[in-house]
């Protein structure tokens, strides 16, 4: 089954319109995405190119051994999603809620990060690299083996944290 419909499923599970919960393993996808509740999905060893998602729930999703390249994420709630040995490459994420979220040993090289929020998250063994944006706060975050190289940040604001 192809990763574009095994995401509307999830969403028309999620909505109660029929469908049924979601675990995309192994699946590539191009597609834009607006408006879904994928709260609680799992995504693992799928390949992303060129998606869109666009005012889109993750919830307490989970990202697992996934490449995402070229994807953007606008006006997304992603708090409490986990995302482990995952690859971002070129990647935009704007408006966007992370609060409590958890990164484990994953990368992001050349992706645009703003205004973000990542109150109480929790990330290991992440690389930032080659990455810009504007307008970061967190409260609480703590971070290990935190790797910021080449990368740049306006107005990031950082109360309670703890990183490397």
């Amino acid at each position: 089954m192809s990763a574009q419909r095994l995401i509307f499923k999830h969403d028309q599970w999620r909505k109660g319109t029929g469908g049924a919960a979601a675990g995309v393993v192994g699946e590539s996808d191009a597609n834009a995405y607006t408006g879904l509740d994928l709260n609680l999905v799992t995504f693992s060893a799928s390949t992303f190119s060129g998606s869109s998602f666009s005012s889109t729930t993750f919830v307490d999703a989970s990202w697992t051994g996934c490449q995402f390249s070229n994807c953007t994420f606008s006006h997304c709630d992603l708090r409490r999603i986990s995302v482990s040995g995952c690859t971002f490459i070129g990647c935009t994420f704007s408006d966007s809620q992370l609060a409590q979220c958890r990164f484990n040993n994953c990368s992001l090289t050349d992706c645009t990060w703003d205004q973000l929020n990542f109150d109480h998250g929790r990330w290991s063994g992440l690389e930032i690299l080659s990455c810009a944006g504007s307008d970061i706060t967190a409260d609480g975050l703590i971070g290990k083996r935190v790797d910021f190289t080449g990368s740049w940040f306006r107005n990031m604001q950082l109360t309670n944290a703890c990183i490397n």
